[in-house]
């Protein structure tokens, strides 16, 4: 078995720099997921609170929707009330 360039020049290289390099690169990989992970934890929490305001806003919106159509019937009752004396 005939041994190639890169297998040759590998034999050169002491041992502890491969190690290294390859720990660099682990420990980046490691470092770059747990950034990514806690990056999109922290955009879905913001979501999640936006749409909880908006859900908060439509209720207070309906609310007072209810509240201008009751103030509504009260006052054409009064009016009318008001047209028969």
């Amino acid at each position: 078995m005939t041994h190639n360039a890169l297998s040759r020049s590998m034999s050169t290289v002491p041992m502890w720099i491969v190690q290294a390099v390859v720990g660099i690169l682990l420990t980046s990989g490691v470092a770059w997921a747990t950034w990514a992970s806690v990056s999109s934890w922290s955009n879905a929490a913001r979501i999640s609170v936006v749409e909880t305001k908006v859900d908060g806003v439509r209720d207070d919106i309906a609310e007072i929707k209810d509240g201008n159509k009751e103030m509504n019937r009260k006052l054409d009752r009064l009016l009318e009330s008001r047209r028969g004396r």
